[in-house]
């Protein structure tokens, strides 16, 4: 496992910027040798690509899934390589050893170690790219696979958490907004249209909703049991005496699984259009759009997964509480697997400086996966 750990952090395989080609490749090369089928789905730009990789036969057995990006540094403090692995007596340190190239590295040390030829049913690989930003490259995989007639029964996504078994998180849907107005002199600003302040006005709508969530749909088992809004970023004007012309900003929706996200969103779509149309008494030109940048579905607690479930805690896992964050379990499950999330590390050294993992995780993980694979 360690070996694989340094051989994956050393390629830097940033979300959306840099190719993951050449740690495709490499993993390509390996699996092959050992006997799997693979097939690559590519993005569209052909700079990053899907692996999938299977032994035993298409149809049924168990996949195990994991995404290769990792999120930036720029603008972390690292007090040590980000892009190589370092270590004390307890951690791996290193940009991806917890969010997930430890639980890649230790599933191909696992594939490499076992006796493939015991496997009791089909054994299937996936690595794909741009999940942080959206769980892009998982959306090709699975139409691949669908047309290709591979079909695994059931999944097991490596995302950190601690080794315990999650069987539902929440959904994300991630939006832009862009106003319109009219730009003027700050001491003629009743003749324009102040684009910042109609988009202040729809953060304010945001965080308003975001409250009301609160004490709206609840559900217990998650450690923020409501769903939640955020606004996250916004960008308006150039100098300090006109009003903006245009302003942008993005918000986040993280929804319960039993949450309507576009129920959820309504309120604030119409506030939208009854702000466009008094901008448009003004200024005809004025406008608000609301773009939905992703839409990533909740992992849902369903009686389906009750077997992986029980496998995985066979295997020696333990089970664990529902999760705020978003992986690409939902889109698994969507497909058709019966899915759970599970894998080493705890979620809150993910995307840090001097991102770590602890040693005894990925010994468990290890250890987990063998008994899994072949009980």
């Amino acid at each position: 496992m360690r070996d694989w750990l340094r051989r994956l952090v050393v390629f830097q395989t940033v979300s959306g910027s840099a190719s993951n080609l050449d740690l495709i490749e490499h993993i390509d090369e390996r699996l092959r040798s050992i006997d799997f089928d693979t097939r690559l789905t590519r993005s569209a730009d052909g700079r990053r690509a899907n692996l999938l990789a299977s032994i035993g036969g298409s149809d049924g057995g168990l996949l195990l899934a994991g995404h290769t990006d990792v999120v930036p540094v720029e603008g972390q403090a690292w007090s040590r390589p980000a892009f190589s692995v370092s270590e004390d007596d307890d951690h791996f340190y290193g940009r991806g050893v917890c969010d997930m190239k430890g639980y890649l590295a230790c599933v191909l040390a696992a594939v490499e170690a076992i006796d493939l030829k015991r496997l009791q049913e089909p054994l299937h690989l996936a690595f794909t790219y741009d999940e942080e930003i959206g769980c892009v490259g998982v959306r090709d995989l699975l139409r691949d696979m669908a047309n290709a007639g591979i079909k695994p029964a059931s999944c097991m996504v490596g995302e950190p958490t601690q080794m315990k078994v999650v069987r539902a998180h929440k959904g994300r849907h991630a939006y832009r907004c862009h106003v319109l107005g009219r730009a003027a002199h700050s001491s003629f600003s009743g003749t324009g249209v102040n684009a910042l302040e109609v988009a202040c006005r729809l953060a304010t709508h945001i965080a308003d909703e975001a409250e009301s969530l609160m004490s709206a749909v609840r559900d217990e088992g998650f450690y923020v049991p409501y769903s939640t809004m955020a606004s996250c970023r916004m960008q308006s004007g150039h100098v300090s005496n006109a009003i903006p012309e245009s302003a942008e900003f993005d918000f986040d929706l993280r929804y319960l699984p039993q949450s309507d996200p576009d129920s959820i969103l309504a309120s604030l779509r119409t506030t939208a259009a009854r702000l466009e149309s008094s901008m448009r008494a003004k200024v005809p030109t004025s406008a608000v759009t609301i773009k939905q940048r992703t839409a990533v579905p909740a992992l849902v607690p369903s009686p389906a997964s009750a077997p992986v479930l029980r496998r995985a805690l066979a295997a020696g896992a333990s089970a664990g509480e529902h999760v705020a964050f978003t992986t690409e379990g939902g889109l698994y499950q969507t497909a058709g697997m019966a899915t759970v999330i599970c894998g080493p590390g705890n979620i809150a050294q993910a995307h840090t400086a001097d991102e770590f993992i602890a040693k005894s995780q990925l010994t468990a993980c290890e250890h987990f996966l063998h008994a899994l694979l072949l009980p």
